[in-house]
C-alpha cells in the first residue's frame, strides 16, 4: 500500500466512528496492559477544554508532546488520554499503515507521517485539521525512542514547535516513569507484574510561548520553542524519577 493511499479525516462523522473503534481497542489494550502494570495519571485536569488557546486562533485542540522511552508508552499515553475523554491522534510512520495494524490505525484516526513522497507535507496538514476540529494530536518530538542509557530525552526535532507556531495550539508536555521496570531498554518482552507495579503518566502545564508568537515566522522562534520543550520534559522526567536533570537541560534558552 502506497503513502498516497493513506488518508485520514476529522469530520464529525469520521471522529464518531473513530471513537467507536477506540472504545473496543482501548478496552482490550487496558486489559492487556494491566497484566504488566497499574496506571496512575497526574494533572489530567490540564487537558482541554480547560487549556486556553493562543489569542485570535480558531479551534480548541491541543498538541500533546510526549516523552518516548519505551515501546509501551504509546499505549500508556493513549490510555491516559482516552480515560480522560480524549481520543489521541498519534503521528505514526506511514510504514505502519498496512495490513491488519494499518486498518486499526486508520480506524482510530491516527496520522501517517509521510516521508519521501509527493505528500510529505500532508502529515502536518492532517495534524492542523485535527487541531482545528478540537482534537488532541500526540507527537513524539524525538521521533524515535531515546537511546540515552539514563533514559533522559535526546535531540528533539522541530516539528512540534513548527506545528504550534503555525496553528497557535497549546503544547501540553507529557512525561512518564515506571515502564523501564517492566520493559527494560533493549528487552523484547515485557515483564508481567499485575497489581505490583504502577506506571505514572504526568501532564504538564502548557508550554508558554506567548513571547515567541509575534516572531512566529522566524526560524529562531522554532529553535527556542523546541529547546524550551526539551528542557520542560527533561525536568518532568527528573521529578518522576527523583533525579536532577543533566546540566544540558538547565539553560533557559538556546545559546545561553
Amino acid at each position: 500500500m502506497s503513502d498516497e493511499d493513506v488518508l485520514v479525516s476529522f469530520e464529525p462523522s469520521a471522529v464518531r466512528s473513530q471513537r467507536r473503534v477506540a472504545f473496543v481497542v482501548a478496552s482490550a489494550a487496558y486489559g492487556l496492559y494491566r497484566l504488566t502494570s497499574k496506571i496512575k495519571v497526574d494533572n489530567a485536569e490540564i487537558l482541554p477544554p480547560r487549556t486556553p488557546r493562543m489569542p485570535a486562533v480558531q479551534g480548541t485542540g491541543a498538541i500533546v508532546a510526549a516523552y518516548h522511552a519505551s515501546h509501551l508508552d504509546p499505549i500508556l499515553v493513549g490510555l491516559a488520554l482516552w480515560r480522560n475523554g480524549h481520543l489521541p491522534h498519534f503521528l505514526a510512520k506511514s510504514s505502519l499503515f498496512s495490513g491488519a495494524l494499518g486498518a486499526v490505525l486508520r480506524g482510530l484516526g491516527q496520522i501517517p507521517v509521510l516521508r519521501s513522497s509527493t505528500q510529505a507535507g500532508d502529515s502536518l496538514e492532517y495534524a492542523k485539521e485535527a487541531l482545528a476540529k478540537g482534537e488532541c494530536v500526540v507527537i513524539y518530538p524525538e521521533g524515535t525512542l531515546t537511546k540515552d542509557k539514563e533514559l533522559w530525552p535526546q535531540h528533539f526535532k522541530s516539528g512540534t514547535a513548527r506545528l504550534a507556531l503555525e496553528t497557535g495550539a497549546p503544547i501540553i508536555p507529557v512525561a512518564h516513569w515506571g515502564l523501564q521496570e517492566i520493559f527494560p531498554q533493549g528487552s523484547k518482552v515485557p515483564k508481567f507484574r499485575p497489581l505490583r507495579h504502577t506506571s505514572v503518566v504526568r501532564f504538564g502545564e502548557p508550554i508558554d510561548y506567548q513571547d515567541l508568537w509575534p516572531h512566529r515566522e522566524q526560524k529562531r522562534s522554532m529553535t527556542v520553542l523546541t529547546h524550551r520543550l526539551t528542557n520542560t520534559i527533561a525536568a518532568m522526567v527528573g521529578e518522576l524519577s527523583d533525579r536532577e536533570p543533566p546540566e544540558r537541560f538547565h539553560n533557559e534558552e538556546v545559546g545561553e
